[in-house]
Formats: structure tokens, C-alpha cells, sequence
């Protein structure tokens, strides 16, 4: 079964430029077609969020997005139906 891609942002941009990524984010999860596995857009999302600032991970069917010096989520992308 084929995965349609939602982002979920867990914490408020703490700059300018972070706002615009995670609105690059939002822009490039809206365009994706349906995936065999989102985690196929871990290495874009590695692209916008780049180390060492950043730290991209996959789980079981999601990617996880954090600021490498906090522990919180700043956003995770999973399957809109899970």
C-alpha cells in the first residue's frame, strides 16, 4: 500500500531561516505523490536540514527531524493514514 507523506512540525521555528525551511518542507511533502515508504524522503529532508545543526533519523515509518542541540522533535514526517 502506497504512503501519502504529512508533516508534522512539534516546535516553533527559532529563526527566519528555519521558518523557511520548514516551509520548504511543508512544500516539497504537499508535491510528493504517495511513496512505497515515506522514509524515501529522508535524504531530502537531509538537503534542507543539514549537520551539524541537524539531525534527520528514520523510525519504523517515519522520519524525525531534530535541532542537534535539543531533544525535541522540531517536526516528523509519517504516513497521513497511520
Amino acid at each position: 500500500m502506497l504512503q501519502l507523506p504529512e508533516l508534522r512540525q512539534e516546535l516553533t521555528p527559532n529563526s527566519p531561516d528555519e521558518a523557511a525551511r520548514l516551509t520548504e518542507l511543508a512544500q516539497l511533502v504537499t508535491a510528493t505523490a504517495p511513496l512505497a515508504d515515506v522514509r524515501d524522503l529522508a535524504p531530502k529532508v537531509r538537503k534542507l536540514f543539514p549537520e551539524p545543526a541537524y539531525l534527520v533519523g528514520c523510525g519504523g515509518s517515519h522520519i524525525w527531524l531534530h535541532r542537534a542541540n535539543e531533544a525535541g522533535r522540531l517536526a516528523c514526517i509519517l504516513d497521513r493514514y497511520q
